[in-house]
């Protein structure tokens, strides 16, 4: 399930102007790459004039760039150009176009050279990428985390945009100590250190004896949802800690 705070993207109003691609490492073979602006498919049903019906269809359109033309898989057009050849799968209202300094990226179909609009560096799509997210309800910390997928550009991995803090090495995520069955963990949001897991009292700072750590734009990925401090699967199920 997605965010209700994400776009329904019924039109492109309120998408990002441009967004990186990221390479789909060990899923598809070499040449494949991942130009959408959230990772999980949905389907959009839409009310068609020309067919006086809703058509239901894809938010991802899946294709291959060859001799420099980027076509869908379906039949359904041409979405961009690009030098290599490669697969990808893109997202509705995009078209795949080199960025200035030479990394596929996806444009809005408002925008880009194609309507001889500004044309971004790959580090400036993952800014507007980072900043999407965040105007979007997306945590620093999630946000941080789903940029970093896209590094086909070294230079853009130094970007510090989403805070001026000094960036420091992740600290290896442990595992609870508590081996129990998590089946219920909640905190009061109105209320500093009130927390129960399973129905017993624990203070908010031994949440992580009980439940690892999680990131909330994977969980909104799996269908799921966090609410500060934990995060539950799409069945409600307590799986970690944000």
């Amino acid at each position: 399930m997605y965010s209700p705070m994400l776009p329904n993207e019924q039109t492109m109003n309120d998408l990002p102007y441009a967004i990186p691609c990221a390479e789909a490492k060990n899923q598809y073979g070499p040449k494949f790459y991942r130009c959408t602006w959230y990772t999980r498919p949905r389907n959009i049903t839409q009310w068609n004039t020309q067919q006086q019906r809703n058509v239901t269809f894809s938010n991802h359109i899946s294709g291959r760039c060859v001799r420099g033309t980027c076509r869908a898989s379906n039949g359904s057009g041409i979405y961009g150009m690009y030098g290599q050849d490669l697969s990808f799968i893109l997202s509705i209202y995009y078209y795949i176009y080199e960025s200035e300094d030479g990394y596929p990226i996806a444009y809005r179909m408002d925008g880009g050279p194609n309507k001889k609009g500004k044309e971004v560096t790959y580090s400036q799509a993952r800014t507007t990428l980072q900043d999407f997210l965040l105007d979007h309800g997306i945590s620093k910390t999630s946000a941080k985390d789903a940029i970093a997928a896209y590094s086909l550009d070294a230079h853009a991995m130094n970007d510090s945009s989403v805070d001026d803090e000094p960036q420091t090495e992740k600290t290896p995520m442990t595992k609870p100590t508590k081996n129990i069955d998590v089946k219920e963990a909640w905190c009061n949001p109105r209320a500093d250190d009130e927390c129960t897991i399973n129905g017993k009292k624990v203070p908010r700072a031994e949440l992580k004896q009980y439940l690892p750590a999680a990131y909330e734009l994977e969980v909104l990925n799996a269908g799921g949802h966090c609410e500060y401090p934990i995060c539950y699967d799409k069945n409600d199920k307590p799986i970690g800690i944000n």
